[in-house]
């Protein structure tokens, strides 16, 4: 087998050489014996997918020696021999810099990879409260059918509501959440529910409930009410 032609992969496959090289590399390839040239076939491939994973997953700043190691050589070449066989030599010295640059591409990049497939998404809100070890639940029957509960975390200082089977509010209203305080203060409006929000299983999350102590709802008139206008048909305790 022929090392010497094998090793010009790495300019090959990195697109270094210039058209007269690569025509003067590819006459010496169909040449050459079958061996060396399946190794060099094999080689370019395995050089340009190293390089594809550190595109996909975005450039990384190799040590300050690696880089500084081909950006010498490159210099070096720039004004360097004119003939495939001089460069050869010189070639030889600079491609293990770029492979040592392409290692730790990969290696970043292969971190970056594992740690995505590992970690997975964040996770939201809800999954946080329902998934707290402090998460109490209250449900109520609703008497025209279903059910509404609340999980609330006092860790996560959210609530997880939950209408179940219950039917939309007639076309001229809504149902509208109310937090109210411990200190029997006045309910804190805490947003609305129209007939086209309502689905069979209707999940809204309420954060910074802070001191809240329960969560009521009651109809109203389209875009709500500053103060209920209809005793609640539903009142759930949060602690």
């Amino acid at each position: 087998m022929n090392d010497e032609l094998v090793g010009m992969a790495y300019p090959y496959a990195l697109d270094a050489l210039d058209d007269s090289e690569r025509r003067e590399l590819d006459t010496d390839l169909a040449t050459t014996d079958e061996d060396t040239r399946s190794t060099f076939t094999d080689e370019v491939r395995r050089i340009r997918e190293a390089f594809a994973v550190v595109s996909a997953v975005g450039a990384v700043e190799p040590p300050p020696r690696v880089r500084t190691r081909v950006l010498d050589e490159v210099r070096q070449s720039a004004s360097g021999p004119t003939s495939l066989t001089e460069r050869r030599s010189r070639r030889r010295r600079w491609q293990v810099a770029v492979a040592a640059a392409a290692a730790v591409g990969v290696l970043a990049g292969g971190t970056v990879i594992v740690r995505q497939l590992t970690e997975g998404p964040s996770p939201t809100v809800a999954e946080q409260v329902l998934d707290a070890s402090d998460v109490h639940s209250s449900t109520s029957a609703i008497a025209a059918g279903g059910s509404a509960t609340a999980n609330y975390s006092k860790s996560q200082d959210a609530v997880v509501f939950v209408l179940d089977g219950v039917a939309p509010p007639s076309a001229d209203t809504v149902y509208q959440l109310w937090l109210m305080p411990a200190s029997g203060d006045a309910p804190v409006p805490a947003g609305t529910i129209s007939p086209a929000d309502v689905q069979p299983t209707t999940t809204i999350v309420l954060d910074d409930v802070g001191s809240m102590s329960k969560l009521a709802v009651t109809v109203e008139p389209p875009g709500g009410s500053p103060q209920p206008t209809s005793e609640p048909f539903a009142v759930l305790q949060l602690s």
